[in-house]
């Protein structure tokens, strides 16, 4: 190096070192926790600045008049797509256990005996304040201690260890749960390691991949839906995985229509020198509510069973009957003219004039129409094309409205028909004998709109119990 270089890297090494030195508060020169030996991943300072030492002969550059240690992250600058970890303060040691929380039992250290984690939450009016992890280490007798945030200091427990950096001992996996982070975040483990007597919280690389729940696809938001990828994550035989579903899935309405069994991306996560969680590349596996099994060859979702009979109609002059005496109702056509649908329960007798040649109503009440009072569905004997859902709003029948992606209607290239189980579906043709099929909702007071459910394909399309997976 010239010694023309020397005062500028001498001026850029005294400027960083004076940043560092502005940021240390009274709390960082408290005394460390005790440390426990064997843990080479997490170099003392000391060491550390005898490294620096070295590097800064090299350069020939001399520091005098330091007022303070040099701590480990003072030896160079960090990059910005590094994980930064947070070590914890020592505070919350006079915080209380909630009596329905249940400590952790897990070898920490490495020394074949499991050590207790007791959780200390702070005092918070709607105890959603933070939780002290606090522990004494089997080998050395010395306390170990870390603050996690769970959004809730109530119940708390662990999940089952995990041993994600290899090294014999266990790490402490805690749950930070979506009912108190909101269902935009969904649920996700947050994973502790002993480091220098500290349970320190790893930091994840990819947090996007390691969380539970529906995750929107960008651009997909509709008025009544959105596409969504599905994340999970479990542990099993001590290794934290996670997983994505390849497809996307209609999510709204309270509802997500996602198939029986999908493939998914997934991933095995491990701990790295530097405190980090990072995956490997994705693996396949095909996933269900009850089980997990590697994807053979040209891997495929596996349709939900879908309630595609159709249901039975009575037409003018015949009734129909939907629940017992107490919490039933009936529903006929009358004749006339203008042929009318009487509803007959909850209290009351209701009539509507329907205007549609030789109606007909469902012997199925619609399920997915949920109101209080009763709810129909009426077509017409020489006009398929006509399909209407009423619903009883106290003392009148209203015809509800379908809005939203497509109409309510039966055509050349759209079936809709309601099923013997009580959905009202859509088929609607989406070319190379593949259809889409939608089901409707109830989305207010006055309003229907469907939600797709998924692509299939049909031996006859006028048959629906002849659908198939594509």
């Amino acid at each position: 190096m010239s010694t023309d270089m020397q005062p500028e890297v001498e001026r850029r090494l005294r400027a960083a070192l004076t940043a560092r030195a502005e940021l240390v508060q009274p709390e960082h020169l408290a005394p460390l926790a005790p440390t426990t030996a064997g843990r080479p991943r997490w170099q003392s300072p000391w060491v550390l600045l005898a490294t620096a030492a070295a590097v800064l002969l090299v350069l020939g550059v001399v520091f005098q008049g330091l007022s303070r240690d040099p701590r480990s992250d003072d030896v160079a600058p960090r990059p910005d797509e590094r994980v930064e970890l947070e070590l914890p303060t020592d505070i919350g040691r006079d915080w209380k256990t909630d009596e329905y929380t249940t400590p952790a039992r897990l070898d920490l250290d490495g020394d074949g005996t499991r050590e207790k984690v007791d959780f200390l939450g702070e005092p918070s009016k709607e105890f959603d304040g933070r939780t002290r992890l606090q522990t004494t280490l089997s080998s050395t007798g010395e306390e170990a201690y870390g603050i996690a945030e769970l959004g809730t200091t109530i119940a708390t427990s662990a999940l089952p260890p995990v041993d994600a950096d290899g090294d014999g001992d266990q790490e402490l996996v805690l749950l930070r749960d979506e009912a108190y982070t909101g269902p935009e975040q969904g649920s996700y483990p947050l994973v502790f390691d002993l480091r220098d007597g500290l349970l320190v919280q790893a930091g994840v690389e990819d947090p996007e991949l390691l969380v539970r729940g529906e995750v929107t696809v960008p651009g997909t938001e509709t008025e009544f839906f959105e596409m969504v990828h599905v994340h999970d994550y479990w542990i099993e035989d001590g290794s934290l995985h996670s997983s994505r579903s390849v497809g996307t899935y209609a999510s709204g309405n309270m509802t997500l229509f996602a198939p029986r069994a999908s493939v998914v991306d997934a991933w095995t996560w491990e701990l790295g020198d530097d405190g980090v969680l990072r995956h490997g590349d994705p693996g396949c596996l095909v996933k269900s509510r009850d089980s997990t099994r590697a994807c053979g060859p040209d891997p495929a979702d596996t349709p939900t069973s879908l309630p595609v009979e159709r249901a039975s109609y009575v037409g003018v002059g015949e009734q129909v009957t939907f629940g017992d005496d107490r919490t039933g109702f009936s529903a006929r056509i009358e004749p006339g003219a203008d042929p009318s649908l009487v509803v007959d329960g909850f209290g009351r007798v209701v009539e509507q004039a329907l205007g549609v040649p030789e109606p007909q109503v469902g012997t199925t009440q619609p399920t997915s129409v949920l109101v209080d009072g009763a709810s129909v569905v009426v077509t017409s004997a020489s006009d398929p094309t006509v399909i209407q859902v009423l619903t009883q709003d106290d003392d009148r029948l209203v015809l509800m409205d379908p809005v939203g992606e497509i109409g309510l209607a039966s055509s050349d290239d759209q079936r809709t028909w309601l099923t013997a189980y009580g959905a009202v579906l859509s088929a609607i043709d989406a070319g190379d004998d593949r259809w889409t099929l939608w089901q409707w909702m109830m989305v207010s007071r006055t309003e229907i709109a469907a939600l797709p459910w998924g692509t299939v394909c049909f031996d006859d399309v006028d048959a629906p119990t002849s659908v198939r997976a594509c």
